[in-house]
């Protein structure tokens, strides 16, 4: 984008070639206010230079209502100008008294919604406009044709530590590694290789958080950074477009690297990347096309900015004005309404123990099943067109739209439609199987997240009455699930929010009938995971009572499903993990109850045989690696603990951590007052290292 010029750039890649377009595009934002407020206003913005046109007109501004307002649509002369603006005018009117439309909608997808057209599309230029035969929301669709560079660096250190103080050796150009006399010419033939290539899409494992700043770095160094440039257009912004950030979200404190963009290509970041970790290329490239979010930025975004992105759209494709700010506040509640409404999904406790002859049961996407099925959605929920409405929330005395469907359950049609045409692909034989999986799983995630961002307080149309909504009929089809189970003599083992482990009252008696029944009752399909032919449910460390998440069992096809167990946790070391699996082999072996107790002896070989390796110095030092999220600042740190420890070897080093970020260690000698020898990071690991063998015995305990 030229902001300057008030010009868009797009890039189209045709048979392997890149084309330039430049078009205008100067954006307007909206104002309501009592009409004279609004006609003071309109005097007072017709003398700033900034302006470049202001008009009134007739716009729709509450989501739902149909009738349309008088507006002040003000155009600025320079697309720079709009934040400046409006923040100026909000202002004026002491932060209440304007209500601001369109201020921040992302730019580059209001210039493809407002031209119909979406990224990844099949399109053509003729001069002025682009023309479009392809569907957004197609299955089947025309895969744009894209040149990769995958790009690596290495240093002039023998060591493993990674510093922006040692110089750079070489960059590697997929499988051309270049290497010149000294680092600047490095740099400089590699930013010419890179131009005669000419790729779409750079592929750079923490491109983010390491390669490109370093580049930046050195490049700075030898005075020659003003010669790099890794985008297609002249000029190259060496700034992140969003600096990094640590921030809390959901218990956990999470590290965002800054983003580093380019104009004319796409960087990926492959290892920072979630959705592109989660779902590959295929899956970032189809959300991407279906939310309008250009492949570059969402690789670097998250499945709740998608879904939020695509209500946005559906809301401008309605002819919706977008609040700047959210302008939909909870409804009032007494202390004793809010216990009765805000209640969250329906959890019980497991039977601590093991059993044998267990079905699992899952609800097909329950939460967004049920706001589609519902019509849940910020605009139909307590709407003042039907208060009478048939349609009624249980629990809460909420009552929901039946005369408009919904913005969010007309999105969560087509994407739960979508994602069962890629589930069911992801099985059939004779095509890429994996490819579909890719996809079906990027879908999973965008489905996951829908439900939250219907209650999450910074959502454009976030509204908690949403959320407890979906939560209440969630609890209610659980109930009714359980009821009808247990009436047919089934027990329930275990439930939580969307899954019931139930025993059969007979022996080789299949749930089949019953679920279709309750299937059909509740209408949402209950799938039946599987049957196992035992399961352990373990007690929470803490309370001894049974854990929410903590099992695991066999399968009749022979698979082991394990949760919560350390086996799943990214924190222990690999030595750990390997333990556990060689147990769940041995247990593997029995059918039943009587032979899982059989084969206890034999599982509790495996834990001395993974003690006497500990003892003899047989086990490779990275299969004792513990990796740890680091929740604070070094120097926030009142015990002075083995994560400590660790940071302070990180700073001697310089090499600066921030919360959010994982560090890796073994540990040395747990009770060593000395920091270098308590434990020692990854980076400055020796194959001959000591490790503190009774700690790590412990572990095994």
């Amino acid at each position: 984008m030229d902001k300057n010029k008030n010009k868009m750039i797009t890039w189209l890649v045709d048979k392997g070639k890149s084309i330039r377009i430049e078009d205008d595009f100067q954006p307007s934002f909206y104002i309501y206010s009592k009409s004279k407020n609004l006609y003071n206003l309109a005097n007072v913005l017709n003398d700033l230079s900034d302006v470049e046109n202001i008009k009134f007109t007739n716009c729709k501004t509450v989501l739902g209502s149909d009738k349309e307002k008088i507006v002040l649509e003000v155009t600025p002369k320079n697309i720079a100008y709009i934040g400046k603006l409006s923040k100026m005018i909000d202002y004026w009117g002491r932060f209440h008294q304007y209500q601001l439309f369109n201020v921040d909608i992302r730019l580059t997808s209001r210039y493809l919604q407002e031209k119909g057209i979406f990224c990844n599309a099949y399109v053509k230029w003729d001069g002025e406009k682009f023309i479009s035969t392809d569907s957004q929301w197609a299955i089947d669709y025309d895969i744009p044709f894209f040149n990769v560079a995958e790009i690596s660096v290495k240093q002039k250190s023998n060591k493993t530590t990674f510093s922006f103080d040692k110089p750079l050796k070489s960059i590697k150009i997929n499988d051309c590694i270049i290497e010149e006399k000294n680092e600047s010419d490095t740099i400089i033939s590699s930013v010419k290789y890179l131009k005669r290539i000419d790729p779409d899409i750079l592929d750079i494992k923490k491109g983010d958080s390491l390669i490109i700043p370093f580049i930046y770095h050195r490049a700075d160094i030898c005075n020659i950074k003003k010669l790099v440039n890794f985008g297609r257009e002249k000029i190259q912004s060496y700034l992140p477009l969003k600096n990094e950030k640590s921030y809390f979200s959901y218990g956990q404190i999470i590290y965002r690297p800054a983003f580093y963009t380019f104009y004319g290509r796409a960087h990926i970041d492959t290892y920072n990347s979630f959705l592109h970790k989660e779902s590959g290329f295929r899956g970032l490239l189809d959300i991407s096309r279906c939310s309008n979010i250009p492949l570059q930025l969402l690789s670097r975004l998250g499945a709740g900015t998608a879904i939020s992105q695509m209500q946005l759209n559906k809301a401008i494709e309605r002819g919706y004005l977008i609040p700047w700010r959210k302008n939909m506040p909870e409804t009032w509640k007494t202390a004793a309404k809010l216990l009765e409404s805000d209640r969250g999904g329906l959890i019980m406790d497991p039977i601590v123990g093991l059993h044998e002859d267990v079905f699992e049961l899952d609800f097909a996407s329950l939460y967004p099943n049920i706001m589609f099925t519902h019509n849940i959605s910020p605009e139909t929920l307590l709407c003042d067109c039907c208060k009478n409405s048939y349609n009624q929330v249980p629990q809460t005395g909420y009552h929901i739209c039946s005369r408009q469907k919904g913005i969010i359950p007309e999105l969560l049609e087509l994407i739960i439609y979508r994602r069962f045409c890629f589930k069911a692909r992801s099985k059939k034989e004779g095509i890429d199987k994996e490819l579909y999986k890719e996809l079906q799983i990027a879908w999973k995630w965008i489905l996951l997240v829908c439900f939250g961002y219907t209650g999450y307080r910074n959502a454009r149309f976030g509204r908690i009455e949403c959320y407890e909504s979906i939560t209440s009929f969630s609890r209610d089809i659980i109930l009714t699930a359980i009821e009808l189970f247990e009436k047919a003599g089934w027990t329930i083992i275990h439930g939580i929010i969307d899954s019931l482990w139930i025993k059969s009252p007979n022996e080789n008696m299949c749930p089949f009938s019953i679920s279709k029944k309750i299937e059909n009752q509740i209408g949402i399909k209950l799938d039946i995971e599987g049957h196992y032919k035992w399961i352990v449910f373990l007690p929470s460390k803490l309370t001894h009572v049974g854990a929410l998440n903590r099992y695991y069992g066999l399968f009749d096809s022979g698979e082991i499903k394990a949760r919560g167990i350390e086996l799943r946790q990214n924190n222990f070391p690999r030595y750990m993990k390997n333990m556990q699996k060689d147990m769940l082999r041995i247990f593997s072996k029995a059918n039943n109850y009587k032979e899982f107790i059989k084969n206890i002896p034999y599982a509790l070989d495996v834990i001395l045989n993974y003690g006497i390796k500990i003892i003899n110095g047989k086990i490779d030092h990275n299969d004792l690696v513990f990796t740890t999220r680091i929740s604070k600042d070094i120097t926030e740190y009142k015990v002075n603990n083995l994560v400590k420890s660790a940071l302070i070897q990180f700073k001697k080093s310089k090499i600066q951590i921030r919360p959010g970020q994982s560090i890796r260690y073994i540990v040395k000698d747990e009770k060593s007052s000395h920091d270098h020898e308590r434990v020692c990071i990854i980076e400055n690991l020796d194959m001959n290292s000591r490790i503190d063998v009774d700690f790590y015995l412990r572990q095994l305990a």
